[in-house]
């Protein structure tokens, strides 16, 4: 069975200053995100798809599974951080699994999820002698996008800190080589906060097109 499901992987320098691409050093904080459409039956080629030093937190976008479900996979090193699960409509869901090595605390966001609209969870780690607060967000290509940018500003204003490094790794369906217009949008509501993307490469790549589907923002 072939996995279907898109692949941004971002390692921390030990500087604690940018992210780059080198997988391979083991002194760096690497975050891998995926965009997975449904994780049931896939964990052990999830697991066997990671570079050979394993992230210390993965990102889940389009989870497919409901709240029993979630806290039944099983994903050898890590442990199930936070998680946001649909209860109407079926697929979707966002969730962050943590090296079980690493401390973190989470963020209650429950007030402002709405499926397919705003799906989100939060939490927060320490490495080292820095702090990072970790989300992941997925908005459905049918998802209201005002309704996804009002509640994200109304997070990022209480969550905010100059102290802690914000790290965003979402799949909201906006094609960046063709809406202008909520690119321009999502874009100045992020630099306000001093965040910015850092994915600069097709991360949905078919036959006739190439696409921004995934997202990674931080303080730069």
């Amino acid at each position: 069975m072939k996995l279907n499901y898109n692949t941004v992987y971002k390692n921390y320098n030990k500087s604690f200053n940018n992210f780059s691409y080198d997988h391979c050093n083991t002194n760096k904080f690497t975050i891998s995100h995926h965009n997975i459409r449904g994780l049931c039956n896939k964990s052990n080629e999830f697991l066997n798809s990671l570079p050979p030093n394993a992230p210390q937190v993965i990102c889940l976008t389009e989870r497919h599974l409901r709240a029993e479900e979630i806290r039944n996979v099983y994903l050898n090193q890590f442990t199930l951080g936070v998680s946001f699960c649909r209860q109407i409509y079926s697929c979707g869901g966002v969730c962050i699994f943590v090296s079980k090595n690493i401390q973190f605390y989470t963020t209650n966001l429950v007030q402002y999820n709405k499926e397919k609209d705003f799906e989100i969870c939060a939490l927060k780690l320490h490495i080292s002698s820095n702090s990072f607060t970790i989300i992941c967000i997925h908005r459905s290509p049918t998802g209201n996008f005002s309704y996804l940018l009002n509640q994200l500003e109304l997070i990022l204003n209480k969550i905010y800190k100059t102290s802690t490094e914000i790290i965003i790794c979402s799949d909201l369906n906006i094609n960046y080589f063709n809406d202008e217009s909520r690119k321009h949008l999502l874009d100045s509501l992020l630099a306000s906060f001093s965040l910015f993307s850092t994915v600069m490469f097709p991360t949905r790549i078919s036959n006739n097109s190439r696409t921004f589907n995934i997202y990674l923002y931080q303080h730069l």
